[in-house]
């Protein structure tokens, strides 16, 4: 559906996924013929790097961005960089400015951000999203949504088909978006460490791992499940184009610690980031998640990697 007044948007954060979001909303802005949309990255390389590819101009700061964008999209690490990067954003923010946020948070966090920007006039969403990069590429992810009603009617105009394939309502309480991401990968963690058990197990009963995998693509045929398992089952570790350990293992801390102050066991969460801690240990920070078999074939007497060796060199 077009939007009749033009808009001009802003990107913040560059990495796997925010990179493919950035690019499907260039486009869009393009094939609207609406503004170049506005980049700003930490890592200036990566800017320069993306903006000769697409519909893409670089803002000078973040207060220039603030002050020309009517949205600003952004998928940022971490709750410190985003209390940051959108406190910047708000001290020059124009009144109705959108901010658009694609991140993991923690519900307190979100809900400060919706308060900081509503004392300035703004709009915050929180806007996680559920899929890989390659998801994100194809604009096939599921798009949370949660906030200000008459913001939510503007950005659903456009991020379906624009950046996901379908959206899930919150309501306007932002810490309710917040949650449900949270909530979405206790299952997908959850799921990673179910089959990095299953899997281990096959090997040390000598069942093939081919054959174990194609039950799985029968029988359990979710997106998470074939697409971890796969990488589980050739050992393959690499978070070039997933999402690192870093990133499970600050998830993993969200979920354990919702369960901490609400007195919920997460015993699965629990041994799930035992085996992410033993993953980062043998293999550094740049492995995806699904290294959490590495920690759990070590566990059971195994070679923590099979296929290509992540393993870190000894001094």
């Amino acid at each position: 559906m077009a939007i009749l007044q033009p808009l001009k948007f802003g990107f913040v954060g560059l990495g796997n996924m925010g990179s493919m979001i950035s690019q499907n909303l260039a486009t869009y802005a393009q094939t609207q013929r609406f503004p170049r949309v506005q980049l700003w990255n930490r890592t200036r390389s990566k800017i320069e790097e993306l903006a000769q590819q697409g519909h893409f101009e670089i803002a000078g700061s973040l207060e220039d961005l603030a002050k020309s964008c009517d949205v600003i999209h952004a998928c940022l690490a971490n709750d410190d960089v985003a209390l940051s990067i959108y406190r910047q954003i708000l001290k020059a923010a124009k009144p109705g400015l959108i901010l658009v946020d694609h991140s993991t948070l923690f519900p307190t966090t979100s809900s400060a951000l919706h308060a900081d920007a509503e004392a300035q006039g703004a709009s915050f969403l929180s806007s996680p999203v559920f899929g890989p990069p390659a998801a994100a590429k194809s604009a096939g992810l599921l798009v949370v949504l949660s906030g200000d009603a008459k913001a939510k009617e503007t950005v659903k105009r456009y991020v379906v088909p624009t950046i996901g394939k379908s959206i899930i309502d919150c309501g306007e309480d932002t810490s309710k978006g917040a949650l449900l991401k949270i909530l979405g990968n206790s299952c997908i963690l959850g799921t990673i460490e179910l089959m990095s058990e299953s899997f281990t197990l096959a090997e040390k009963t000598g069942f093939d791992a081919g054959l174990f995998y194609e039950f799985i693509q029968q029988w359990f045929p979710a997106a998470a499940w074939v697409n971890y398992g796969k990488k589980i089952r050739d050992g393959a570790f690499s978070g070039k184009t997933g999402f690192t350990l870093p990133g499970g293992m600050k998830d993993a801390s969200y979920i354990r610690r919702l369960g901490a102050e609400t007195s919920t066991p997460t015993p699965i969460i629990d041994q799930a980031w035992n085996h992410l801690t033993s993953a980062k240990a043998l293999g550094g920070e740049g492995l995806d998640w699904s290294a959490c078999a590495a920690g759990m074939r070590v566990t059971a007497g195994l070679p923590p990697f099979k296929g290509e060796d992540f393993s870190l060199p000894r001094e």
